[in-house]
This record gives C-alpha cells, structure tokens and sequence, in this order.
C-alpha cells in the first residue's frame, strides 16, 4: 500500500508542479499564448468547459445527491489514503536494550532452538515481529505427537524459551506458544 500512495503522491505533485509552471507562464505573459489556447491544443475544449459548468453548479448550490456522495467517497478515500501514507513503518529489526537492534531472522533461530530442545516436540514454526519498543511480540506453533500432555508442553516450551531468550538478551514483549498434534512421520523434522 506504501508503494501505491507513493506513487499516488508523486503523480498529483507532478501535476501540481506542472499546474504551477504554466499558471506562472501564462500569468506573466511570457508567451504569446493564452490559457484557452493552451486547454485547445491539449483538445481538452469539452473537458474544460464541462468542468467549469461543474464547478459553477457547485458554487451556486445546484448539486444532486449523488455528486455528493461521490464527492465524499473521494474526500474519505484521500482521508485513507493519507493516514496510511503517515502511518510509520513497522520495524524491520528487533530493538534490544540501549538503542542496538537485532535481525528477525536470528530471534527466530533463537526461539526455534530453544523451543525444539524440548524431546516431545517434533518440530517448531516461529513468526516474529518487531516492534517499535524493546523486544518482540512471538509466535510459535510446536508440533506434538497425538496423546500428549499439550498443556504442560506448552508451559515448558514457553519457559524454555523466555529463559533462553533471556539468557542470551533479546527482550520479548509477547510471547504466545500453540501446540498442535500430529503425525511424526508428516513432520519436517526426524523423530526425536
């Protein structure tokens, strides 16, 4: 979305400046030409004069309803458009303590570890994202065989890795663990 308000931007701002540039020619009479004979050799004659018909009708009030819902739509779609574009960025990399930073992809090998160092789970997906305060909101998604104490496997895994994380000094800010069963034999990794 951040590509496409960019180039949105860009466009109108071109236009703008280009807008401005002949507004400025043609105020100063630089040219001999005139701004009608401009919109003419555009061959924008009909558009021009159907657009200050419009905005004559405006102007006096003469406006039907669905011009107005029309004229709303584009006003809240800028409105969203613009809210997205100030919007600041998520991070790419993990804010540890005094302003040093840490890639996604290490935190992930971090808790991938520590959470298969667990016998009973099989294999681990991680997701991580940074944040703009210390730390990182964590996910993962530990594989179990069928039958297990998912609980208290989950409450391991979870402890397992805050205390590996927390030993080696990357902050967590959330840390959320699911354990999901399945069969060894459809898992990535070789049964423990």
């Amino acid at each position: 979305m951040r590509a496409f308000n960019r180039i949105v931007v860009i466009l109108l701002l071109a236009g703008l400046f280009a807008l401005g540039v002949a507004t400025v020619v043609y105020a100063l009479d630089i040219d001999p030409y005139r701004l009608e004979d401009f919109v003419r050799t555009l061959g924008l004659d009909n558009f021009y004069q159907g657009l200050r018909n419009y905005v004559q009708n405006v102007e006096n009030g003469k406006i039907d309803a669905f011009d107005v819902v029309v004229l709303g739509l584009i006003a809240l779609l800028g409105l969203v458009l613009l809210i997205l574009e100030l919007k600041p960025r998520t991070p790419r990399r993990v804010r540890m303590q005094s302003g040093t930073y840490i890639t996604r992809s290490a935190v992930e090998n971090e808790v991938a570890t520590a959470a298969e160092q667990d016998p009973e789970v099989l294999q681990s997906n991680v997701s991580i994202k940074a944040q703009r305060r210390p730390g990182a909101k964590v996910n993962v998604r530990a594989s179990i065989r069928p039958g297990e104490d998912a609980r208290s496997i989950q409450s391991k895994v979870r402890d397992q890795v805050q205390q590996h994380l927390a030993r080696v000094g990357i902050p967590v800010s959330n840390l959320k663990v699911r354990i999901f069963e399945s069969d060894p034999r459809e898992t990535k990794t070789r049964v423990k």
